[in-house]
């Protein structure tokens, strides 16, 4: 996937203004838009273009640029219209990038079928991960991939310490692919380790791994 260098955000609440800032820390230009003043005051120093205004408009999109982005985020979610309309417009823009936060299916349903790339949950995805993370207690965080795979960070189990990491045969065994090591969450990310390189005590693990199976059981006690 290319890098994205211009990204449009319609509506700067919590999600919107979030991604904003995200965005622009990490070199990317933002034009943005909200209805309200205050919203758009407090990301100064962020957007590349900010402006008040209603996304419904088409002639307003155009006018602030909207039409020069590689994506398009549509960050609202709680008018069904105001989202409809926004993807409708960003269509018209030649957008073909679009992406829509989306409150509940019923939404899912009618903005999926205008043929947005990325329908957004943050709700449900946080709460799903907050879950996954409470069942499985040695996981720090997990990310969903796609519906079948998960990149989960997790603290090493307790029997796997003093033993050198091709033993466990865990890609064979049980579908994780360790992809980095780090000592502490402050540490970067070690991806050049030894294939048989020895656990120790408390050592954080990122890997590849099938959702499924972390779904299942408590999957992190049974890697023995």
């Amino acid at each position: 996937m290319r890098k994205n260098n211009l990204v449009g955000i319609l509506g700067l609440g919590i999600f919107g203004s979030t991604l904003a800032k995200e965005l622009s820390l990490n070199g990317v230009d933002v034009i943005a838009c909200d209805l309200d003043q205050k919203n758009v005051d407090r990301l100064e120093g962020y957007l590349a273009v900010g402006s008040v205004g209603d996304f419904t408009d088409l002639d307003y999109m155009r006018e602030l640029g909207f039409g020069q982005c590689d994506a398009i985020v549509i960050s609202t979610g709680t008018s069904l219209e105001a989202s409809v309309l926004g993807v409708i417009n960003a269509k018209e823009l030649g957008i073909d990038t679009i992406i829509c936060k989306v409150k509940n299916k019923t939404n899912s349903k009618v903005i999926s079928a205008l043929g947005v790339n990325i329908l957004v949950q943050p709700e449900k995805e946080a709460g799903l991960n907050m879950a996954q993370r409470l069942i499985h207690n040695t996981i720090e965080d997990i990310i969903n991939l796609d519906d079948v795979t998960s990149l989960v960070e997790f603290r090493a189990p307790e029997h796997w310490i003093g033993k050198p990491l091709t033993s466990l045969d865990l890609r064979k065994r049980y579908d994780i692919n360790i992809i980095g090591i780090r000592k502490n969450r402050h540490e970067v990310l070690n991806t050049t380790f030894p294939a048989q390189y020895i656990i120790e005590k408390d050592d954080i693990y990122v890997a590849v791994a099938n959702t499924e199976k972390f779904e299942q059981a408590e999957y992190l006690e049974y890697l023995k």
